[in-house]
């Protein structure tokens, strides 16, 4: 729980970065184009370097990656905070895209280290909660400091306190001695094909999303409602917070392989509901429906590249599950864009459904490759294990 939360603080200024790049370099430039540019050097940078800084976790181990892409990451923002020169901003916000510190994939390898496999599960679903309360939170936080103090200030804050939860986490991390012990003992797990089927569907589902985060702020602007836009994608996330506190109290249902298909299924089907509404209140409806199914979806994919990789890989497999998401991204939001402006909102809608069809086409072609060894060897323990029997995640903690 310690290692989530943690993980969760070190996000804080990624997950916000490109919010914050985008106001902060209309301040200090004068320009949204600016703005615009920078902000995708961002998501470039880190989509480029994921993978590669995946497999330094791997060989090098957390302690030194997390230190010198958190320093390398800190000095680009506090750079950013400073910079007025158009191409001094865009070259900045590219650094700290190609510096993104490796939190979020260092502490799911951890956990898949730290926590035997029955209860993988419920600690991914747990992982899901807390980035959901990030991404519920963050925008809320960013509001208010802008109302404070404004964007660098904003800026600065995060970047402070994204590092203090980064240190934190190399605190807590275990030594390289016992990743290798680990990673040795490990090494002889399956699963190439899993990973690529799994990467391959995120890729379809990453296209949905970048969607939404165009079509759901073009909806509200259509139905006359501009300023709704904000809380229409508040609730969305409220809808995939709450199936995440599922997941984590009753637990998965079903083989990973089962409720991975069965998730991905749910979300391509109630995606057809987006198409129907006509009103801010009905589209708030849909969209609490259709996120139920995200971050149960995202903790069964973890579990399932937790438990078909080696432990030494699993932070390069991330890294390319990073790179799949920023890829697909980029590509739903400006399909979806372009859709939008030619045939109207609700036809526009059909991106996110197709795009999730595809999704389930490729896995459900690809079934037999999610399908774990019932004899795969579960996760090595780092400390104390968690118990898999009962609710929560063990007998003296009430999850």
């Amino acid at each position: 729980m310690l290692l989530i939360v943690l993980m969760t603080v070190a996000q804080l200024p990624v997950a916000l970065r490109q919010l914050l790049v985008v106001l902060l370099g209309h301040q200090n430039t004068g320009s949204f184009a600016t703005a615009g540019v920078a902000s995708a050097g961002c998501g470039i940078g880190l989509a480029l370097t994921a993978p590669l800084v995946g497999r330094l976790l791997g060989r090098l181990g957390a302690r030194p990656v997390l230190l010198t892409t958190g320093l390398a990451h800190l000095l680009a923002l506090l750079g950013l905070a400073v910079t007025t020169a158009p191409a001094a901003f865009v070259a900045l916000a590219t650094v700290a895209g190609l510096s993104t510190p490796p939190a979020v994939g260092s502490g799911r390898a951890q956990l898949a280290r730290m926590v035997p496999a029955p209860a993988l599960a419920r600690t991914y679903a747990v992982n899901a909660v807390g980035q959901e309360l990030l991404y519920v939170g963050g925008p809320l936080a960013v509001t208010l400091s802008l109302l404070i103090s404004g964007p660098t200030a904003a800026l600065l804050v995060f970047a402070v306190i994204g590092t203090a939860g980064l240190l934190g986490m190399v605190a807590v991390l275990p030594p390289r001695e016992v990743e290798r012990h680990i990673g040795a003992k490990r090494s002889a797990l399956p699963g190439q094909a899993t990973r690529r089927t799994v990467v391959g569907t995120h890729i379809g589902y990453m296209v949905s999303i970048g969607a939404m985060w165009v079509l759901v702020p073009a909806f509200a602007t259509t139905v006359g409602h501009p300023d709704q836009a904000g809380l229409l994608v508040t609730i969305w996330s409220v809808g995939s917070l709450a199936g995440g506190v599922l997941l984590a109290r009753w637990g998965r249902p079903g083989s990973p392989a089962a409720a991975y298909l069965a998730l991905l299924g749910t979300l391509a089907a109630t995606s057809l509901a987006l198409l129907l509404p006509r009103s801010v209140p009905q589209m708030a409806v849909a969209l609490a429906v259709f996120g139920l199914a995200l971050a149960p979806f995202l903790a069964v994919t973890d579990e399932i590249l937790a438990r078909s990789t080696p432990a030494a890989r699993l932070p390069e497999t991330y890294g390319w599950l990073q790179t799949a998401g920023q890829l697909g991204i980029a590509a739903g939001s400006a399909t979806s864009g372009a859709v939008n402006d030619h045939v109207g909102n609700t036809p526009a809608f059909l991106v996110v459904c197709g795009a999730l069809a595809v999704a389930l086409i490729v896995a459900l072609s690809r079934r037999r490759t999610l399908r774990l060894p019932s004899a795969a060897p579960p996760a090595e323990t780092v400390g104390p294990a968690v118990a898999a029997g009962g609710r929560g995640f063990g007998r003296d903690d009430a999850g």
